[in-house]
């Protein structure tokens, strides 16, 4: 094992690099009052997942990449309950977003297309019963846009135009 690392003024460490058999496996980054605010782990000397961390050294995000230059993120909250996850291209999301209740059920899904909202949209109730329902086209809600009640029951239906009630 060998360790790369440099240091702040005062001496606190600011990164490390740990190898093992030639190739980097892990990667850690401090802040000035020695903290761990990030950190990657490797595989075969690639990047496999990266992670963020609050001042009370809790997990905030984690990035996991899938290939092609894509990348799952998974976002958490204080207490380690994930609060959103979505895959991202090029550092932008694409594909489905969601975000989740406390328990862990679906609160919201949008879709991405390179980083714009573009396609279905949805929101639950906590149940999971579908709340509202509507379309993004190019940001922007279009089509028809559906208002439930907790029991399923259709209470309204709107039309939107490019962003605007018709």
């Amino acid at each position: 094992m060998c360790i790369r690392d440099s240091f702040y003024a005062d001496g606190q460490l600011k990164w490390e690099y740990l190898f093992q058999d030639g190739e980097v496996s892990e990667a850690k980054w401090y802040n000035e009052t020695g903290q761990l605010v990030s950190r990657e782990i490797y595989d075969a000397g690639q990047p496999e997942r990266t992670e963020g961390y609050r001042p009370d050294g809790s997990l905030e995000w984690q990035v996991r990449q899938l290939g092609d230059d894509r990348q799952e993120v998974t976002r958490f909250d204080a207490t380690g309950l994930i609060t959103a996850r979505y895959q991202a291209l090029g550092g932008q999301p694409d594909g489905e977003y969601i975000t989740f209740y406390a328990d862990n059920q679906a609160k919201q899904v949008v879709t991405y297309q390179q980083g714009i909202l573009e396609g279905p949209a949805r929101t639950f109730f906590n149940s999971g019963q579908v709340k509202n329902e509507f379309t993004y086209r190019n940001g922007e809600v279009d089509g028809p846009y559906r208002t439930y009640s907790a029991e399923g029951q259709l209470l309204s239906e709107y039309t939107f135009s490019s962003g605007q009630l018709q």
